[in-house]
Protein backbone atom coordinates (compact mmCIF):
# COMPACT_ATOMS: atom_id res chain seq x y z
CA UNK A 1 0.00 0.00 0.00
CA UNK A 2 1.23 3.56 -0.50
CA UNK A 3 0.72 6.97 0.41
CA UNK A 4 0.43 9.39 -1.88
CA UNK A 5 1.51 13.09 -0.93
CA UNK A 6 0.38 15.91 -2.92
CA UNK A 7 2.86 18.86 -2.33
CA UNK A 8 5.09 16.00 -1.95
CA UNK A 9 8.59 18.46 -2.50
CA UNK A 10 7.15 21.26 -0.18
CA UNK A 11 7.90 21.80 3.69
CA UNK A 12 5.35 19.72 5.31
CA UNK A 13 4.95 16.90 2.34
CA UNK A 14 9.02 16.53 2.25
CA UNK A 15 9.14 15.97 6.34
CA UNK A 16 6.12 13.51 6.02
CA UNK A 17 7.32 11.55 3.19
CA UNK A 18 10.83 10.87 5.32
CA UNK A 19 8.97 9.98 8.36
CA UNK A 20 6.97 7.53 6.25
CA UNK A 21 10.18 6.36 4.41
CA UNK A 22 12.11 5.46 7.70
CA UNK A 23 8.70 3.95 9.27
CA UNK A 24 8.80 1.40 6.10
CA UNK A 25 5.56 2.79 4.26
CA UNK A 26 5.64 3.14 0.69
CA UNK A 27 5.57 6.61 -0.55
CA UNK A 28 4.92 8.95 -3.64
CA UNK A 29 5.21 12.37 -4.54
CA UNK A 30 3.56 14.59 -6.35
CA UNK A 31 4.49 18.08 -7.53
CA UNK A 32 4.48 20.60 -10.15
CA UNK A 33 7.91 19.95 -11.14
CA UNK A 34 7.73 16.33 -10.87
CA UNK A 35 11.51 16.34 -9.51
CA UNK A 36 12.13 14.99 -6.15
CA UNK A 37 15.43 14.15 -4.41
CA UNK A 38 16.03 10.62 -4.22
CA UNK A 39 15.04 7.69 -2.64
CA UNK A 40 11.39 9.04 -3.62
CA UNK A 41 9.19 8.49 -6.43
CA UNK A 42 8.33 11.13 -7.68
CA UNK A 43 5.05 12.23 -10.18
CA UNK A 44 4.19 15.52 -12.52
CA UNK A 45 0.93 16.98 -10.36
CA UNK A 46 -0.63 20.10 -10.90
CA UNK A 47 -4.20 20.85 -8.76
CA UNK A 48 -5.01 23.27 -12.01
CA UNK A 49 -4.12 20.93 -14.15
CA UNK A 50 -7.19 17.96 -14.39
CA UNK A 51 -5.00 16.07 -16.86
CA UNK A 52 -2.27 15.35 -14.69
CA UNK A 53 -4.87 13.58 -11.99
CA UNK A 54 -4.89 9.92 -13.20
CA UNK A 55 -0.82 10.08 -13.70
CA UNK A 56 -0.21 8.89 -9.75
CA UNK A 57 -2.46 5.92 -10.28
CA UNK A 58 -0.28 5.00 -13.29
CA UNK A 59 2.91 5.02 -11.67
CA UNK A 60 1.25 3.32 -8.57
CA UNK A 61 -1.84 1.36 -8.48
CA UNK A 62 -1.88 0.80 -4.38
CA UNK A 63 -2.14 4.08 -3.30
CA UNK A 64 -4.44 3.60 -0.29
CA UNK A 65 -3.94 7.09 1.16
CA UNK A 66 -3.47 10.47 -0.08
CA UNK A 67 -1.67 13.57 1.87
CA UNK A 68 -3.83 16.47 0.35
CA UNK A 69 -1.87 20.09 0.67
CA UNK A 70 -4.12 22.34 -1.08
CA UNK A 71 -3.51 24.16 -4.34
CA UNK A 72 -3.67 28.51 -3.62
CA UNK A 73 -6.04 29.50 -5.43
CA UNK A 74 -9.29 30.75 -4.21
CA UNK A 75 -12.47 27.94 -4.26
CA UNK A 76 -9.48 24.68 -3.82
CA UNK A 77 -13.14 22.49 -3.92
CA UNK A 78 -13.16 23.01 -7.93
CA UNK A 79 -9.53 21.20 -8.32
CA UNK A 80 -9.54 19.07 -5.53
CA UNK A 81 -13.10 17.70 -5.50
CA UNK A 82 -12.81 15.72 -8.96
CA UNK A 83 -9.10 14.46 -7.72
CA UNK A 84 -10.88 13.04 -4.80
CA UNK A 85 -14.00 11.53 -6.75
CA UNK A 86 -10.89 9.52 -9.00
CA UNK A 87 -8.89 8.64 -6.09
CA UNK A 88 -11.79 7.10 -4.31
CA UNK A 89 -12.65 5.24 -7.60
CA UNK A 90 -9.15 3.93 -7.74
CA UNK A 91 -9.53 2.78 -4.58
CA UNK A 92 -8.07 5.36 -2.01
CA UNK A 93 -9.48 4.14 1.39
CA UNK A 94 -8.46 7.40 3.53
CA UNK A 95 -7.15 11.27 3.28
CA UNK A 96 -5.37 13.63 5.59
CA UNK A 97 -5.83 17.31 4.79
CA UNK A 98 -3.68 20.44 5.90
CA UNK A 99 -6.07 22.27 6.36
CA UNK A 100 -6.23 25.95 8.41
CA UNK A 101 -6.91 26.27 12.05
CA UNK A 102 -8.91 29.37 11.16
CA UNK A 103 -11.52 27.71 8.32
CA UNK A 104 -14.08 25.23 10.85
CA UNK A 105 -16.06 22.89 8.38
CA UNK A 106 -18.12 24.15 5.88
CA UNK A 107 -16.16 27.78 5.82
CA UNK A 108 -13.50 29.18 3.36
CA UNK A 109 -11.23 27.34 0.83
CA UNK A 110 -10.07 24.88 3.51
CA UNK A 111 -13.26 24.62 5.34
CA UNK A 112 -15.24 23.34 2.00
CA UNK A 113 -12.52 20.38 1.36
CA UNK A 114 -13.17 19.25 4.56
CA UNK A 115 -17.06 19.29 4.11
CA UNK A 116 -16.82 17.47 1.05
CA UNK A 117 -14.79 14.64 2.37
CA UNK A 118 -17.21 14.46 5.58
CA UNK A 119 -20.67 14.42 2.38
CA UNK A 120 -19.02 11.84 0.82
CA UNK A 121 -18.06 9.85 3.94
CA UNK A 122 -14.98 8.23 3.25
CA UNK A 123 -12.11 7.98 5.90
CA UNK A 124 -10.42 11.44 6.63
CA UNK A 125 -8.57 13.46 9.05
CA UNK A 126 -8.25 17.53 8.66
CA UNK A 127 -5.04 19.01 10.54
CA UNK A 128 -5.56 22.29 11.65
CA UNK A 129 -2.52 23.75 12.96
CA UNK A 130 -2.62 26.94 14.53
CA UNK A 131 0.72 28.15 12.87
CA UNK A 132 3.71 27.09 10.90
CA UNK A 133 6.71 28.77 10.14
CA UNK A 134 6.40 28.89 6.25
CA UNK A 135 5.66 31.14 3.60
CA UNK A 136 3.00 33.44 5.71
CA UNK A 137 5.38 33.76 8.37
CA UNK A 138 8.42 35.01 5.96
CA UNK A 139 6.10 37.69 4.30
CA UNK A 140 5.74 39.01 8.20
CA UNK A 141 9.25 38.62 9.30
CA UNK A 142 10.14 40.60 6.05
CA UNK A 143 8.75 43.43 8.30
CA UNK A 144 10.79 43.11 10.88
CA UNK A 145 14.00 45.21 9.82
CA UNK A 146 10.79 48.28 8.62
CA UNK A 147 8.77 48.00 11.32
CA UNK A 148 10.56 46.59 14.49
CA UNK A 149 7.36 44.91 14.87
CA UNK A 150 6.64 40.76 14.57
CA UNK A 151 2.97 40.84 13.26
CA UNK A 152 0.85 37.95 13.81
CA UNK A 153 -2.46 36.94 13.53
CA UNK A 154 -4.74 35.39 15.82
CA UNK A 155 -8.19 33.43 15.66
CA UNK A 156 -10.68 33.41 18.23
Amino acid sequence: MTVLITGGTGRTGLKLAKLLHESGNSVLLASRSGVAREPFPVVKFDWLDPSTFESPFTVDSKIDRVYIMFPNIYNALDAVGPFIDLAVSKGVKRFVLLGASGAEKGEGVHGKVHEYLEKIGVEYTALRPTWFIGEFSRRCLDGIPLTSMIHRELWY
